[in-house]
């Protein structure tokens, strides 16, 4: 199958426009994540102290996503994208303002709960890229999705820090009011990207909305289960991470929220230079594998270096954690790419929603390992399991040799898939 023979042709014309849109709605509703990221230890302590508390909130919000991902990714393939993309970005909104209003631990829980549930925004968004990007691009694209990613993580808590001064929910608002611009965006602008013609025709079954009998069927296509193992991998590094750093930097350098928000802001700024720029140069250069093998090494290093420095050296920490966000970047857009050009032709939508959901899954277990690793075996251990999975995800990519031959395997059909 060739570039010109593609269902995802050039991105010329609208279809650019619609890249542009995508990359702008990603942007929007990741800003709204910056936003109360920072605040979650801050939140959660109203009601409990405990890291596994911090821990459970991200738990809740990612075994739901886990569940409906996939369910999600097969309905947007039989019906397209931008139902799924619509529900899932009003379902964020819901769940903004019940967290905004909950006045008793189990309502936040509640809340990221709903979230998580309407959470196929990212998948969507990856399978509509699919659809207007050729195989070949795709790196590049998803690095562009990774920056509006960064560039929503760098603004979301540097802003937060502001709004936080006008009380703590403030900034919790503020991404529920960017939710429901983001779905308004979508309703009136976003065109559909997946033809009735080219969408999946088998009717949906009740083992579509079973979403362990839709991973099954995934990983039953070559190359992907390797793929996901990796990215599963990869994601339970960034969860332990993410779950633990706002954690330690008010326990072992006494940061206030509004100094949280700015790291986040930093880690942020490095991923909108890394997969917004570097990745688009150096991806086509050196192929998806190579740009792999050459970023988790670098990750390792960062994620373990994270929590050596004392506290009052805080600007080696932003050295680690700008060396994490340097392999973190030039990796995780690679990995998509190969996956992305493993899936069959009419497929797109459930193998991205399979990606998703591993990285749910390892967003339910890696808060699972962070919180007790950091309340009983010390700050430094999250960060060093994350490094481990890290390279647990690159001895995946070397001895299953997958993404080779820079573009990867052609697609298979659909029905190609269904007969392995």
């Amino acid at each position: 199958m060739s570039d010109a023979t593609e269902t995802t042709a050039s991105p010329t014309g609208p279809k650019r426009s619609a890249s542009a849109l995508i990359f702008l709605i990603v942007f929007l509703d990741l800003l709204g994540v910056g936003l109360i990221v920072p605040l979650t230890p801050f939140v959660v302590e109203k009601f409990s102290t405990t890291g596994m508390a911090v821990a459970m909130l991200t738990l809740c919000y990612s075994a739901a996503q886990f569940l409906a991902t996939p369910v999600l990714g097969v309905l947007s393939d039989r019906f397209g994208r931008r139902p799924v993309l619509l529900a899932s970005l009003f379902g964020s909104a819901v769940g903004y303002v019940i967290f905004a209003t909950a006045g008793a631990l189990p309502i936040l829980y509640l809340s990221r709960i709903l979230d998580g549930a309407t959470g196929g925004n990212i998948s969507t968004a990856q399978a509509y890229i699919a659809d207007v990007t050729p195989r070949k691009d795709r790196a590049k694209a998803y690095g562009l999705v990774g920056a509006a990613f960064g560039l929503g993580f760098t603004l979301g808590p540097a802003f937060s820090s502001f709004l936080s001064v006008l009380g703590l929910m403030a900034p919790v608002w503020a991404a529920a009011g960017l939710a429901l611009v983001t779905t308004c965006l979508a309703a009136f602008f976003l065109p559909e990207t997946l033809p009735p013609e080219k969408r999946r025709v088998r009717p949906i079954s009740a083992g579509d909305l079973n979403p362990a009998a839709v991973l099954i069927r995934t990983v039953r296509i070559p190359a992907v289960a390797a793929m996901l193992a990796a990215i599963f991998a990869a994601s339970f590094a960034h969860a332990e991470m993410r779950t633990s750093l706002g954690v330690m930097l008010q326990d072992k350098f006494t940061f206030d929220e509004g100094q949280v928000g700015r790291v986040f802001t930093f880690i942020g700024f490095v991923a909108v230079l890394v997969q917004g720029g570097l990745v688009r140069r150096v991806s086509p250069k050196i192929g998806d594998r190579r740009a792999v093998l050459i970023g988790m090494p670098l990750a390792i290093a960062g994620y373990a270096l994270v929590p050596v420095p004392s506290a009052p050296h805080w600007g080696q920490l932003l050295c680690a954690l700008g060396l994490m966000g340097l392999g973190a970047g030039l990796s995780t857009p690679s990995l998509t790419g190969i996956l992305s050009r493993a899936a069959p032709a009419g497929e797109e939508g459930q193998v991205m929603g399979a990606s998703q959901a591993a990285s749910a899954l390892a967003l339910v277990f890696g808060p699972l390992a962070a919180g007790p690793l950091y309340d009983h075996m010390g700050w430094s251990w999250p960060f060093w399991s994350a490094a481990g999975m890290i390279g647990v995800a690159l001895l995946i990519v070397l001895f299953k040799k997958v993404g080779h031959e820079g573009g990867g395997p052609e697609p298979l059909l659909a029905v190609e898939a269904e007969a392995l």
